[in-house]
C-alpha cells in the first residue's frame, strides 16, 4: 500500500514538472511575443508603401532554412485587403523556375501571363502575386497553402518538384533535419517558436555566418548526397516527400473549392550533358547520353528521346526531376475535384526540334530563356482558357504571337540572364575547371557594359532601363521607348506616374487600346476630371461608347460643368442602342447610316466614315448614304485645308527659327501652361482629339487635329470668352520647333491671317 501511495506521488511529481516545464515554456514565449522579438513568420503584412495593401512578407521563408543569412527572399506584389469586385486574385507557388531565374522582373512565366490576360480583358484587376522562392521545394508549397486560403485567391497556380533532393530540407540537402515529412513539417511548425529563434540564434553566434543562399550557391553547397543512384532509397525518399506535401497542398485548397492548375515540370534532356555518372553500372547517365547523340545523329529522333530522357533519370547529382515526380504529379492531380493538370513539358516538346526538350527553349538543366517562359505562361494560360475560369468572352484572347511581340522585355533582360548563366556554367557542377570571372565576359557597348554592372549587383535594373529609355526615345524608337515604359508599369501597377507614361506613349504610337488600358488604371488610382475626360474621348475613338458614358457620368457627377457634355452623351447612348440593334441585323441600312451621322456630330471622322462605308457596300444609291458621304467629304476636306499654309510655315520657320526638335510625343496630350504677356498663366489640356484653354475663368474648345509628329492644327469649337468669339471657325496651324525636358517653342500662324505667335509652353505640375 505504501509502494502504490509512493508511486502515485512520484507520478504526480512529474505531472505538476512538466507542467511546470510547460508554463514556464508558454510564458517565456509570451514574453519574447510581447516585446516584439525575432521575426514574424506570416505569409502576408501590410505593406509600408502601400497601406491598404498586403506583400508578401521577406521573413516568410526563414522557418525553412538553417540561418536568416540563408533564407531566400520573393517578390514584392502588392495586393488588396479588401478584394475589390472586379479584381481576380491568383497565387503563384513553386521555386526558382517559378520565380523567373535568372531573369527575375518581367521575365517570370507570371508577369508573361498577367500581361496576356490583362490585356485580354481590359476591365479585369488582375492580382497575380507570385509567391515562389528560390533553394525551396514542396515543404515550402505546402506551408504556404495552408495561409494564403484566407486571402481569398481565385486561383492558385503550382510549378514545383526539381528541388525534392537538395532544396531546404530536401533529403540530399545540408540543411536535411530528417526522412519523415511529418516530422520535418513538426519542426517547421516548432521553428514558428520566439523561444525557438532565441535558442538558435544563441547558438548560432558562436559559429560562422552562413551566406545567403542563391541559385548558384544552391548548386555548390546544398548538395550533401551528390550521388543518388536510380531507384535508390533515398531516390524514392523524394519522391514519397514530394507526394506528402503536394496532397496536403491539395488538400487544404481542394476543401475550399479553390481552383488549382499544377503543371508538370521541363528538364534540358538533350544539350546537358550528365552531372555524374555510374560509368560502369547499367545505370550509367554518361553511356545512355552518348548512344542517345548516335540514334540523333542518324535521325533516329524516337530511340533519341528515349535515351536522353534515361540519361537525366541516371544523373546521379539529382538537379532534374526524376520522371517518377512528373508522373506523380499528374495522378494526384487526377485525384482532385478542383484541380486541372497542365501538360508545359508537352507544350515545350512541340517547340522544341523532334520533341527532345533542350536549349532553343532552356538555358541549362532546368530555368528556360525568355522564349521558354513564355511557352510556361501560354501553357497556364491554355488551361485556363480552357476551364473558363474567367467568365467572358476569350473569342478575343491575346494570341501567344502578340505576347511574344508586345511582351515588355528587351535586350537588358536577356544580356542580365545570359551574363548570369555565363557566370554559373563557370562553376560546379557544369565545370571543374572555371575560368578566370574578369576574363569570362567581354563586354563592348555601353549598354553592354551597364548590363554587366547589373548583374554583378553595382547598379540596378531600374537605372539601366531608364538610361536605355531616354536613348531608344533620342534615336526615336517609340516602340522600344513603349515597351521600356510598359515593364516599369508592370512591375510597378500602383505608381499613377508609370501609368501615365506607358499610356502617354502608347498614344504616341498610335496604340489607342493601350492607352485606354494605361489611363483606366491610372484613373481608377487618381480619379480625376481630366482624367475622365481624356477616357472619354479616348474610348468614343475606339468605338467603344458604353466605356465612354461610363467617364462621361463621372465628368457630370464630379464638376459643376458637366451639363456641357449633355448632347454628346445623349449622342453616345444612341450608338450603344444602335450598335446593339446592328448585332441581329449587321446589314440593316439605315442604322448603319445612323452611326455614321452620329459620328459625325461627335466629329469622328475616322469611325464616319467606317459606318459610311458599311453602308455604302450594301447600296450606293440610298439617299441618306448619298448625304452622309457628302457631309464626311466637306468634313475631310477642311482637315485637308492646312496643306495649303504648310509652304508659308515652313518659310516663316526656316527664316525666323532654328529647327532642333527630337521629340514632340510628351506634349501630345496632358496638361501645360502658356505665360502670357501681362505675366499671368493660360492652362492647357490636350488629349487625342480636342484642346481646352482656360484663362481667367473663360474656356475656350478647339479640334485638334495632329497633321504630323510636330505639327498640328486647332479649330475653334466653343468659347465663353467675347475676346475670342471673333475667332470662331478659323483654323490655327501650329509647329513645334524646338522641345524640351518639360517644355516645347512654337510658332502659329492663321489662316487668310498675317498674324503670326510664337512663344513656350511649358508642362504644368
Amino acid at each position: 500500500m505504501k509502494n502504490k501511495s509512493k508511486s502515485n506521488k512520484v507520478w504526480l511529481f512529474r505531472i505538476l514538472s512538466i507542467s511546470f516545464s510547460l508554463l514556464l515554456i508558454l510564458l517565456f514565449e509570451l514574453i519574447l511575443r510581447l516585446v516584439g522579438y525575432g521575426h514574424n513568420y506570416d505569409l502576408f503584412v501590410e505593406s509600408e508603401t502601400y497601406p491598404d495593401y498586403y506583400v508578401m512578407n521577406d521573413f516568410a521563408s526563414e522557418k525553412f532554412f538553417m540561418s536568416e543569412e540563408q533564407a531566400t527572399i520573393g517578390y514584392y506584389e502588392p495586393f488588396l485587403k479588401e478584394k475589390s469586385k472586379d479584381t481576380y486574385r491568383i497565387f503563384v507557388l513553386g521555386e526558382s523556375t517559378t520565380v523567373g531565374f535568372p531573369y527575375g522582373f518581367n521575365g517570370s512565366f507570371h508577369r508573361w501571363l498577367k500581361y496576356r490576360l490583362m490585356f485580354t480583358f481590359p476591365d479585369v484587376n488582375f492580382e497575380i502575386i507570385n509567391l515562389s522562392l528560390t533553394a525551396v521545394n514542396s515543404y515550402t508549397i505546402a506551408d504556404f497553402a495552408e495561409e494564403l486560403v484566407d486571402y481569398d485567391p481565385d486561383a492558385v497556380l503550382i510549378y514545383v518538384g526539381h528541388n525534392e533532393y537538395y532544396g531546404a530540407l530536401g533529403v540530399g540537402s545540408t540543411l536535411k533535419v530528417g526522412n519523415n515529412p511529418k516530422i520535418v513539417k513538426s519542426i517547421i511548425r516548432l521553428r514558428e517558436l520566439k523561444l525557438f529563434q532565441l535558442v538558435y540564434n544563441i547558438v548560432d553566434g558562436f559559429g560562422d555566418k552562413d551566406d545567403k543562399i542563391s541559385e548558384k550557391s544552391l548548386m555548390q553547397h546544398m548538395p550533401a548526397d551528390k550521388k543518388i543512384a536510380y531507384e535508390s532509397e533515398k531516390y524514392w525518399q523524394a519522391i514519397d516527400q514530394f507526394k506528402y506535401n503536394i496532397n496536403l497542398t491539395l488538400e487544404v485548397l481542394n476543401e475550399e473549392a479553390i481552383p488549382v492548375f499544377i503543371s508538370n515540370l521541363v528538364s534540358n534532356e538533350k544539350d546537358l550533358k550528365p552531372f555524374i555518372s555510374d560509368a560502369d553500372s547499367e545505370y550509367s547517365a554518361l553511356k545512355s547520353f552518348e548512344r542517345a547523340w548516335e540514334f540523333y545523329n542518324n535521325n533516329d529522333f524516337k530511340e533519341a528521346k528515349k535515351l536522353f530522357v534515361k540519361a537525366k533519370e541516371y544523373d546521379l547529382l539529382r538537379f532534374r526531376a526524376p520522371e517518377g515526380i512528373n508522373e506523380e504529379i499528374k495522378k494526384i492531380a487526377n485525384s482532385y475535384n478542383h484541380v486541372e493538370f497542365v501538360d508545359a513539358k508537352s507544350r515545350f516538346e512541340q517547340a522544341s526540334p523532334h520533341g527532345i526538350i533542350g536549349n532553343e527553349t532552356l538555358l541549362e538543366h532546368v530555368h528556360p530563356n525568355l522564349y521558354g517562359y513564355a511557352l510556361l505562361s501560354d501553357a497556364f494560360f491554355n488551361k485556363i482558357k480552357e476551364n473558363q475560369l474567367v467568365d467572358k468572352d476569350w473569342s478575343a484572347a491575346m494570341s501567344f504571337e502578340q505576347l511574344l511581340d508586345e511582351m515588355p522585355v528587351n535586350e537588358v533582360d536577356s544580356l542580365k540572364g545570359a551574363y548570369q548563366i555565363d557566370y554559373m556554367l563557370n562553376e560546379w557542377p557544369f565545370t571543374n575547371n572555371p575560368k578566370p570571372k574578369q576574363n569570362l565576359i567581354d563586354a563592348k557597348s555601353e549598354l553592354q557594359k551597364d548590363v554587366l554592372k547589373y548583374t554583378l549587383g553595382e547598379t540596378s535594373w531600374d537605372k539601366v532601363q531608364g538610361k536605355l529609355y531616354t536613348s531608344e526615345l533620342k534615336r526615336g524608337n517609340k516602340k522600344e521607348a513603349l515597351k521600356i515604359s510598359e515593364a516599369f508599369a508592370l512591375i510597378n501597377p500602383l505608381e499613377a506616374s508609370f501609368l501615365k507614361k506607358a499610356a502617354l506613349l502608347s498614344m504616341n504610337a498610335q496604340n489607342m487600346v493601350k492607352a485606354a488600358f494605361y489611363y483606366s488604371k491610372e484613373f481608377k488610382l487618381h480619379p480625376t476630371v481630366a482624367g475622365a475626360q481624356q477616357l472619354s474621348e479616348s474610348y468614343t475613338q475606339l468605338d467603344m461608347p458604353e466605356e465612354a458614358l461610363k467617364y462621361y457620368n463621372y465628368i457630370v457627377a464630379a464638376s459643376d460643368n458637366g451639363e456641357q457634355f449633355a448632347d454628346k452623351i445623349n449622342v453616345l447612348k444612341e450608338i450603344v442602342k444602335k450598335k446593339k440593334d446592328l448585332k441581329s441585323n449587321d446589314d440593316h441600312i439605315d442604322i448603319l447610316n445612323k452611326l455614321a451621322w452620329d459620328y459625325i456630330q461627335l466629329r469622328n471622322t475616322e469611325l464616319a466614315r467606317k459606318y459610311f462605308l458599311m453602308a455604302l457596300s450594301i447600296d450606293s444609291k440610298n439617299k441618306e448614304t448619298v448625304q452622309i458621304g457628302q457631309i464626311l467629304s466637306q468634313e475631310l476636306k477642311e482637315g485637308e485645308l492646312a496643306n495649303e499654309f504648310f509652304d508659308d510655315i515652313e518659310k516663316e520657320k526656316t527664316k525666323n527659327y532654328e529647327f532642333i526638335n527630337t521629340d514632340c510625343g510628351t506634349f501630345k496630350v496632358g496638361k501645360f501652361k502658356y505665360q502670357m504677356p501681362d505675366g499671368t498663366f493660360m492652362i492647357i489640356e490636350r488629349d487625342p482629339d480636342f484642346q481646352y484653354e482656360y484663362y481667367k475663368g473663360t474656356t475656350t474648345k478647339y479640334k485638334l487635329k495632329w497633321l504630323d509628329d510636330c505639327r498640328y492644327s486647332l479649330s475653334m469649337i466653343e468659347t465663353n470668352s467675347k475676346s475670342m468669339r471673333a475667332a470662331k471657325g478659323q483654323v490655327f496651324i501650329t509647329n513645334i520647333y524646338e522641345t524640351g525636358v518639360d517644355f516645347y517653342k512654337f510658332v502659329s500662324v492663321i489662316q487668310g491671317q498675317e498674324l503670326k505667335i510664337d512663344g513656350v509652353v511649358y508642362l504644368a505640375e
